[in-house]
């Protein structure tokens, strides 16, 4: 082979090499994004006239409590960050409302509500013992003619209950309490 067709064959890989690189490190930064707004199915999408992204935003109520309600064919800009096609905002820019949304790090500053689930009794199994209450730390456990009912409104899914406190209490003698499955 030739050696300037080699060196040429190196440089080109060097320079496919190094915009790779620079275009990878521009998308872990924060970019400005304009564009409207289109709701599909649920999920918001920001059409900027030449790509579009689906955007990773707060719930509803986040936004509805800090005065901003999206509203589909709407402009907006969003300071944020692509990932996989997908926009994680950090601060939206929508009719005249600046909202931040997520710290520098990309923490959310809404609070998130997680399902972590709860447990529930089988009374048939359930002998009417009463351990189980005690050691519940939001009291969601009371007897219901003379059987464990737990408030599933008011189980955090700790699992005390079931497994125990890790002291005295070693947990349902019966195995009637155990993990809600949906």
């Amino acid at each position: 082979m030739n050696k300037k067709v080699i060196i040429y064959t190196v440089m080109l890989l060097i320079f496919a090499i190094s915009l790779n690189i620079f275009s990878q490190s521009e998308q872990t930064g924060i970019v400005e994004f304009s564009g409207t707004l289109k709701n599909i199915g649920g999920e918001w999408y920001l059409n900027t006239g030449g790509d579009f992204f689906r955007l990773n935003l707060p719930p509803d109520e986040f936004l509805v409590e800090n005065k901003i309600v999206l509203e589909g064919k709407t402009e907006i800009t969003i300071h944020g960050k692509l990932v996989e096609e997908e926009i994680n905002a950090h601060k939206l820019i929508y009719k005249e409302e600046i909202l931040e949304i997520r710290d520098a790090d990309g923490n959310p500053l809404w609070e998130e509500i997680v399902d972590l689930g709860h447990y529930v009794v089988n009374p048939k199994l359930c002998i009417g013992c009463r351990l189980c209450i005690d050691p519940c730390p939001t009291g969601a456990i009371q007897m219901v003619k003379g059987k464990a009912v737990i408030d599933a409104d008011k189980c955090i899914a700790c699992g005390f209950c079931a497994n125990g406190d890790g002291k005295k209490f070693k947990g349902c003698p019966t195995s009637a309490i155990s993990k809600f499955e949906e």
